[in-house]
């Protein structure tokens, strides 16, 4: 995960089912996000995919979405591919994770929702349209420092997602490892009638899947709770 993200372990943590683990490395991320700081932390990946797989884990995830957007075509299938081969365990990305999600959920078209950049979230919704999926609306909070992130609280996110246009929307997409967004799902799905995925939620949801584990886990959304 991007050194900045304070997030997604204090989200996983007390929702894992018994007897499942995490355990995390960091690659070096600081600064504003741009292009130029998200190719060098990728550069840092491979120390980053030895010290974990050290650990003996069963699942590994390489947990920051934006680097998608940012590498190039294919980088996310390249990436896991060479990370499974290499260390014989199984891997999805952010981006992987969400796709199938997307899937198992039928959900072909989509409503949009990031924390970053202007210049950074105008790559999104080109990568999902390549992907085959469809946006009802997207937009950004514009967040440029990586550290202001974590600090969205539930309410401004929240406040963010009612404004979002969804009409014929199956599912409402909310990108950034670092975004806090596990204490609003139910809420939203309740409020919007759709199903909300955020990055860290859809992550738990392939790792566990990929570990043979396919405990339901009530009260994050429809996707944990019935896929």
């Amino acid at each position: 995960m991007p050194a900045n993200n304070s997030v997604i372990e204090p989200e996983l943590w007390p929702v894992l089912p018994p007897g499942v683990s995490l355990y995390a490395t960091r690659i070096l991320a600081k600064g504003d996000l741009t292009p130029d700081a998200v190719r060098r932390m990728e550069g840092a990946m491979d120390r980053a995919v030895e010290e974990l797989a050290a650990t003996g884990v069963d699942v590994i995830l390489l947990a920051d979405m934006v680097t998608s957007f940012i590498m190039e075509p294919g980088w996310n299938t390249h990436r896991t591919q060479a990370v499974a081969q290499h260390t014989g365990v199984a891997c999805a990305s952010a981006w992987s994770a969400m796709r199938d999600a997307l899937t198992a959920l039928g959900a072909s078209r989509i409503a949009l929702g990031t924390p970053y950049p202007a210049a950074i979230h105008a790559l999104a919704p080109p990568f999902f349209a390549q992907e085959g999926l469809h946006l009802s609306g997207h937009a950004t909070l514009d967040i440029l420092a990586m550290r202001d992130v974590p600090e969205v609280r539930a309410e401004r996110l929240q406040g963010f997602v009612r404004a979002i246009a969804r009409e014929g929307a199956q599912a409402l997409v909310l990108l950034a490892t670092d975004l806090p967004s596990f204490g609003s799902i139910t809420l939203l799905e309740r409020e919007l009638g759709i199903p909300v995925l955020s990055s860290n939620l859809v992550l738990l949801w392939k790792a566990l899947r990929l570990a043979g584990n396919t405990t339901r886990l009530p009260g994050l959304g429809t996707l944990l709770a019935a896929h």
